[in-house]
């Protein structure tokens, strides 16, 4: 997960003060290729210890849904 990655990475540099928030949030943005604003950025890198679960619970709810619809039959 490349942008997991990112969030941890970032979001514990700025917790350790090795980069200011701002910067770590200018980061993110820019490593994620246009995926994420700034405030999206903001949003992960305040919430970053949590990151990785959230991303891996969405992960399986989308996977556990198109099980689901693709057993079901058609209408």
């Amino acid at each position: 997960m490349f942008i997991v990655d990112d969030i941890e990475f970032f979001g514990r540099a700025a917790d350790a003060g090795d980069m200011t928030r701002d910067a770590a949030i200018r980061a993110l943005a820019a490593a994620s290729g246009g995926s994420l604003t700034e405030l999206g950025a903001a949003s992960l890198i305040d919430n970053w210890q949590t990151a990785r679960a959230d991303y891996e619970a969405a992960y399986e709810t989308a996977a556990d849904n198109l099980r689901k619809w693709t057993q079901e039959p058609p209408r």
